[in-house]
């Protein structure tokens, strides 16, 4: 029973260390960017966290050990051992904020496009990979028109300026874990939105087109560029290969019938009405 109850003050001991490191290290996150006031407001709480650390290590210690009476002698070599219990844990959960914050950039690096930072094909293939079985997509392919030869005429720095233009344009019809926009290649943008019916992707899609389809502003050049978009919905089981290949067959329909416009694939295979932004330059 006595040992029991040693081992269970020594895992306290070792709980309240690990808190009371934790709490040091997120009171002391961006310390240099901080006013004075709030960086002698900061020490002050850190130096109070780890005198309560150390006194309530220190009791749980005293708990631990049966029969144990100290003398003030006796004082430094615990003091001592519990300091350095919390050093190597704040240094620990130091280390190990560093390393999860370097994946977390390897992720992005991999996942996001550099020029727009919008997702590129691994962050699609990831999508994809943690998509759920049966859940409700609608995929907007969109591709932007006669950018290969504003591209050939221009120069790739200027096309370049544009996709970064485009790509700001469309990162606000992001949402968090409602709608998700990649860069697949070239000037072909994927928007997919969960829980999204085929009249909300149409209303999506205008909004896009909306957004998309105007004159942009590249240093020294004036540029209007349009835009076509493809829909399609998911039907029962997620399947990204059709989803994708059905998009990308909608919009292609609708740039041979216009540009700035936007087409619908049913089952079937059958493509419903065009519907045109009304923009003369739009063609």
């Amino acid at each position: 029973m006595d040992e029991a109850r040693n081992y269970m003050f020594t895992i306290f001991s070792v709980l309240l260390a690990a808190v009371t490191a934790y709490s040091v290290l997120r009171t002391g996150r961006n310390f240099a960017a901080r006013s004075q006031k709030a960086r002698a407001l900061r020490t002050s709480l850190i130096i109070l966290m780890l005198g309560c650390g150390l006194s309530g290590m220190h009791l749980f210690g005293l708990q631990a050990v049966s029969g144990f009476s100290p003398d003030t002698g006796s004082l430094l070599a615990p003091l001592a051992l519990y300091s350095l219990t919390l050093a190597f844990l704040i240094w620990l959960f130091h280390r190990t904020g560093l390393i999860m914050a370097e994946r977390e950039h390897l992720k992005e690096l991999a996942y996001r496009d550099s020029l727009t930072g919008l997702f590129n094909k691994n962050g699609m293939d990831h999508f994809w990979d943690h998509c759920k079985p049966n859940e409700q997509l609608a995929v907007l392919y969109l591709d932007l028109n006669r950018f290969k030869p504003i591209n050939d005429k221009l120069g790739h720095h200027v096309g370049d300026l544009l996709l970064q233009a485009v790509g700001g344009t469309l990162q606000q019809f992001s949402c968090k874990g409602r709608r998700h926009i990649f860069r697949i290649g070239g000037d072909e943008f994927v928007i997919i939105a969960k829980r999204c019916s085929y009249k909300e992707a149409e209303q999506l899609a205008l909004k896009v087109l909306e957004k998309t389809t105007r004159t942009y502003q590249l240093e020294h050049h004036e540029l209007f560029v349009s835009a076509s978009i493809g829909i399609t919905t998911s039907q029962g089981r997620v399947d990204p290969g059709r989803l994708l290949k059905e998009a990308d067959s909608a919009m292609y329909n609708a740039k041979q019938l216009g540009r700035g416009r936007y087409a619908v694939h049913k089952q079937g295979n059958v493509i419903q009405p065009v519907s045109w932004l009304g923009s003369p330059k739009a063609n």
